[in-house]
């Protein structure tokens, strides 16, 4: 049975996306290829724990009151082997969702129930520019189901994915949030009604971050 790199396993409240407000278990793996200069959990690069999948699902049905959804994120997940475990969730009754960057793709994202992946802007050092990948994800969100993510500092992050949209044709959903101590609502709210990208966008608060929970 395979290891896995974990940084925490935690039961928590969605705040983010079209699953905002949803009870979930946070399986946070530990992990990633990006380094972005907002990222609130770098923590998650320096306190793995190596589990086996006997382990992590252990203590899944320990703290998960009796809720059959789980989200996989890190980190980035994708830089671990996590097919098994998926499929044993699944047969668990397990809803899986996973948060990825966009930077890497493997076809366990076509057995996940739903996909959030990032779209990287200028503010995070790590802009989006690998589109043979990104296209990948893309279509696995459109075979299962899921949502595009950006986070945005200034209008220059706007302008960047305004263009980003308008250049490539994505069919799904796109979640776009102010940066944290950044960017107010209300600043973003101006910036989308003064220059609108397309009708299927929504322009969402990270709940965990108001709400000041984890």
């Amino acid at each position: 049975m395979k290891n896995l790199l974990v940084s925490e396993i935690f039961f928590s409240i969605n705040g983010e996306g079209l699953e905002i407000g949803k009870p979930t278990v946070f399986l946070r793996l530990s992990g990633c290829n990006l380094d972005c200069s907002w990222c609130d959990t770098k923590y998650a690069n320096y306190n793995a724990v190596k589990k086996n999948i006997d382990e992590i699902l252990e203590e899944i049905e320990r703290i998960n009151n009796g809720i059959k959804s789980i989200l996989i994120t890190g980190g980035e997940p994708l830089l671990q082997d996590i097919e098994e475990l998926v499929e044993i969730l699944h047969a668990k009754g397990y809803h899986v969702s996973i948060e990825t960057n966009g930077s890497i793709y493997h076809d366990v994202l076509l057995k996940i129930d739903f996909i959030s992946v990032d779209i990287k802007t200028p503010s995070s050092k790590n802009e989006t520019k690998d589109l043979n990948i990104f296209n990948k994800i893309v279509d696995a969100i459109i075979k299962r189901n899921g949502q595009m993510k950006a986070v945005i500092s200034d209008k220059d992050d706007y302008l960047f994915l305004k263009k980003f949209i308008n250049e490539n044709s994505f069919n799904v959903p796109l979640i776009i949030q102010p940066c944290w101590d950044k960017l107010t609502y209300k600043d973003l709210y101006e910036l989308y009604t003064n220059d609108p990208i397309n009708n299927n966008v929504r322009i969402l608060l990270q709940i965990h971050k108001v709400g000041e929970i984890k």
